[in-house]
């Protein structure tokens, strides 16, 4: 349809400036209508869509081959920048029709092979698991007891607060915790209390009950990097498009949804406006869960206002308040089911305003703290570096090390106002594609640095900024010491290449500037550690280390296992005669670690 439209476009074209040949001088009018008729025959590209949806398809193929050859550390990195990429075309402005359905049946075919054949992707870090387990819970529990069919039972009605109730579907909820999901949902127990004493003043402030403080613990179990397969973020799950509605930035440098504290904000003035909008708390969090227009169709089709009633809202809507019911109920009283009621210690730390830009590990550096430690304070940074756009960020550390920090921060390198990036003007015929090829980056890539919103495509003129792979990586490692080059052979992968060097994956491909690129070619050429493993004999058990024992979970590589406690995977085969790279689940891994 495009190419055709655009035929049309050039015969119109020919015939208006023909035509000009024989008329004389065109007015102003119609000077712009052959300058916008040039633009649309000039630019037969593919649109941002096309791209995105293109580049998207292809991490999901590969994610699927490494699958297959049970590549894990492939499968999460192409998994990951998939999902990135969706979140984009999400946040584009306007798509046709068609568009829309095609990226309809891939986000439905992708989620299906996330939760299905690829669910030990999950893991214990709660990034997908907890819409997981709510779509196993539907699938559980639905189909034996209906809504409609149940029978409610209040529990505890309060003014000001919100109604608990139960009923055979919670209950069945309940068991499914107390079982299936113990661990698990005894994690997001001890959570908890990393924010209970936070977020409940901010709820309360905006006249919420204090009650939905425990809606943050199903929708996320009050992980701030948990990302679901809808493309929300952080602890109370927001999509990009909401998140902005309600002040949380979304940029380059930052993703303020995964902060505890601004995401609790914007959460409390969502639900209150939801609650506003149609009077009652449980079709308030079905709107959050669904949307309001979702909600106010059901309202209207069924004639009724009590969302225990309404049949015609989706399956996950219909389930999700007896999920978040059945969490809440187990965790005001944890012990009463089973449960410990050992909560973690409330979340504290110090702030330091900058107003300049430092890498996190020159922060860190300076203050005797791990990169890592400066990120899980400040969750929302994407890129290990404070934003360089701001004029004034505050930045927390742990407490006592804020005033060490301002005594420091003098003393510290600043960085450009935008770190790692180079311009490129865009030139006739250039597309972002013939661009990303050139720096070897990706078209989401330059996308996201330069917050292309819009179906529009380049124009000639425009200034681009292009992202290296030091802010293209969210792990980024300049090589240290010495190092060599390894050539590929056919059938490598850079997992096997990885593990051969004893590297981590993310190190090999912040190296080698492989983030933009997804195949390797025979023959190419990557930088590789030249620093030799130690060598290890399984006969002698090294003195003056305490013996570990890790069972192996569903998808785990020996590599990952190896950075996890930080020691060599030569070591853990010597330790445990392991030959090759193969492990299975259950199995007992010997690992020695310093006293």
């Amino acid at each position: 349809m495009q190419k055709f439209t655009k035929k049309i476009f050039s015969v119109l074209l020919i015939l208006i400036i023909t035509f000009s040949g024989y008329a004389g001088t065109l007015d102003s009018s119609m000077q712009t209508v052959i300058t916008n008729l040039k633009a649309a025959v000039d630019y037969d590209t593919p649109d941002l869509f096309d791209l995105l949806f293109e580049e998207a398809k292809t991490y999901y193929v590969e994610a699927l081959i490494a699958d297959h050859f049970k590549d894990t550390s492939e499968v999460k990195f192409c998994i990951d920048r998939s999902l990135e990429i969706i979140a984009q075309i999400s946040e584009i402005d306007s798509l046709t029709m068609l568009q829309k359905d095609d990226y309809n049946r891939f986000y439905e075919k992708f989620s299906e092979d996330l939760q299905e054949s690829m669910n030990y992707l999950n893991g214990d870090s709660g990034t997908y698991k907890s819409a997981s387990i709510r779509e196993k819970i539907s699938e559980a529990v639905s189909e034996t007891v209906t809504l409609y069919n149940d029978t409610l039972e209040i529990l505890e009605d309060r003014h000001g607060h919100f109604p608990i109730v139960t009923s055979k579907k919670i209950k069945r909820i309940i068991e499914y915790f107390q079982t299936k999901e113990k661990k698990r949902f005894q994690g997001w127990i001890d959570n908890s209390g990393l924010y209970k004493d936070l977020m409940i003043p901010i709820l309360t402030s905006e006249g919420l009950p204090e009650e939905i403080f425990y809606l943050a613990l199903i929708e996320s179990g009050y992980n701030t990097k948990a990302y679901s397969y809808a493309h929300a973020a952080g602890p109370w799950q927001f999509i990009a498009a909401t998140g902005a509605r309600y002040g949380l930035t979304r940029n380059w440098w930052m993703d303020e949804r995964r902060d505890p504290i601004k995401s609790t904000k914007a959460a409390a003035k969502y639900l209150s406006d939801l609650h506003d909008m149609f009077g009652d708390w449980f079709l308030a969090l079905a709107a959050y869960n669904c949307g309001e227009g979702r909600v106010r169709r059901a309202i209207r089709l069924e004639g009724t206002k009590d969302y225990w009633k309404l049949r015609s809202l989706p399956k996950q809507t219909r389930n999700y308040i007896p999920t978040m019911m059945a969490g809440m109920i187990i965790a005001m009283n944890p012990e009463d089911y089973g449960f410990k009621n050992n909560p973690k210690d409330t979340w504290s730390w110090d702030e330091v305003t900058i107003d300049k830009s430092y890498e996190l590990s020159t922060i860190g550096k300076a203050i005797n703290l791990s990169t890592e430690k400066l990120v899980e304070y400040n969750p929302e940074l994407r890129r290990f570096i404070t934003p360089p756009d701001a004029k004034q960020y505050v930045l927390r550390v742990p407490p006592g090390k804020g005033k060490l920090l301002e005594q420091k921060l003098k003393e510290l390198p600043v960085q450009d106002s935008h770190p790692e990036f180079i311009t490129h003007k865009v030139y006739r015929g250039q597309t972002l594609s013939y661009i990303a090829r050139k720096y070897g980056t990706s078209v989401s890539a330059i996308a996201a640095a330069n917050n292309l919103r819009s179906r529009n495509r380049i124009s000639i003129g425009q200034v681009l900024r292009i992202p290296q792979t030091r802010n293209y990586s969210s792990n980024y490692t300049k090589p240290s010491g010495k190092y060599k080059y390894h050539y590929v052979k056919k059938g490598e992968t850079l997992s096997e290449i990885a593990e051969k060097y004893n590297m981590g994956l993310s190190v090999i491909r912040s190296w080698n500037n492989l983030y933009g690129r997804r195949f390797l070619q025979i023959g190419q050429k990557l930088k590789v550690s030249s620093t030799p493993a130690p060598k290890v004999t399984a006969k002698n058990t090294p003195d003056g280390k305490r013996k570990i024992i890790h069972t192996v979970r569903r998808g785990e590589t020996l590599i990952e296992i190896a950075d996890r406690y930080d020691v060599w995977v030569k070591n853990l085969r010597s330790w445990n005669n392991i030959r090759g790279s193969m492990i299975r689940v259950g199995q007992k891994i010997i690992i020695y670690k310093k006293i």
